[in-house]
C-alpha cells in the first residue's frame, strides 16, 4: 500500500516569490560564518542585546536559521557595516 504525500507548503511568505531559504543549524551557520558555534549559540540567547541577537526559530532546545531570509540577509548586513 503506498502513502500519497500531502503537499509542502512555504515556510516564509518569500518563498511564494522564489526566494530559497534553507532551514539550517547551528553548526552550519557557523561553518557558513567562519564563527565559532559556541559564539552563534550565544548569540541566539535572551540575554545578548536585542542588537546583536542573530534572528533564529526555536523548536524546544532546538536553535535553527532561516539561511536566505530578509530577517538574517539584514542582521549579517549589519556586521559587515561595523
Amino acid at each position: 500500500m503506498s502513502a500519497k504525500l500531502a503537499p509542502v507548503l512555504p515556510m516564509s511568505p518569500n518563498a511564494e516569490f522564489g526566494a530559497k531559504i534553507e532551514i539550517i543549524d547551528t553548526t552550519e551557520l557557523a561553518t557558513r560564518t567562519t564563527l565559532p558555534a559556541s559564539w552563534i549559540r550565544s548569540h541566539c540567547q535572551p540575554r545578548c542585546p536585542a542588537e546583536e541577537r542573530i534572528p533564529c526559530l526555536r523548536f524546544g532546545k532546538y536553535v535553527r536559521f532561516e539561511w536566505g531570509s530578509p530577517q538574517l540577509s539584514e542582521w549579517l548586513a549589519s556586521r559587515r557595516t561595523r
